[in-house]
């Protein structure tokens, strides 16, 4: 195997046994990516069980890029985020850990019109790092952080480019939404109409239009 990611798991011993399994296919090939989704809540609340809480403390240091979210960068840090400045201080030390790409796929340092995600890659004493403004849509969507994370996982894999690779993943995400919205507007505001129409997307997956574009926020 080249590529491992891991998205919401409910259960400690779940998230263990993949801790256990990173391990073992990372000695088979000591090239294996491993993308941690670490999913434990949002919004100040978490909706797994709180044991999970030190697994993902220590999955991290076997992750080679996690994509949380801002509340979820405070609980594996224990540090409160209150400032940008503070943000790139946890990714600091999520770097310190182990882990070589951290990307915080939302933050709440945006406004009424835009998300703002960051992301940091560290190898070799070399340090990259970008901020990209989301345009938020009037509608809420399930899974576009399952989505975040699967994309950027193939444009890291493709590419090798980390501003390229956040662009494409947002752009990405931003033509799915559209045409799911469009659809949704169209054939009535329901849980199935909308559903992310990704089968529909698939030419916007394949080479999607650049909408984005992500800022060199330098050394941080």
């Amino acid at each position: 195997y080249t590529h491992l990611l891991s998205g919401y798991i409910g259960s400690p011993l779940v998230l263990t046994r993949i801790a256990s399994l990173v391990s073992e296919l990372k000695l088979k090939n000591p090239d294996l990516i491993y993308v941690c989704d670490t999913v434990m809540g949002d919004n100040g609340k978490m909706y797994v069980p709180m044991d999970l809480l030190p697994v993902y403390k220590d999955i991290i240091k076997l992750a080679d890029i996690i994509t949380p979210n801002q509340f979820e960068v405070e609980l594996l840090t224990d540090h409160k985020i209150k400032t940008i400045e503070d943000a790139w201080n946890a990714i600091d030390i999520l770097h310190k850990k182990g882990c070589k790409t951290v990307v915080l796929s939302s933050t709440e340092f945006g406004n009424d019109e835009y998300l703002v995600a960051m992301a940091s890659s560290q190898a070799e004493h070399a340090r990259k790092a970008f901020t990209i403004n989301i345009p938020k849509l009037p509608a809420s969507f399930t899974g576009t952080g399952d989505l975040f994370a699967a994309l950027f996982l193939a444009w890291m894999h493709r590419s090798k480019n980390l501003k390229e690779s956040l662009e494409k993943t947002v752009s990405t995400i931003q033509s799915v939404l559209k045409k799911t919205l469009d659809y949704a507007n169209v054939n009535g505001n329901s849980p199935r109409t909308m559903e992310l129409r990704l089968i529909q997307s698939k030419k916007d997956i394949e080479d999607p239009p650049i909408a984005v574009v992500a800022i060199d926020a330098g050394t941080p």
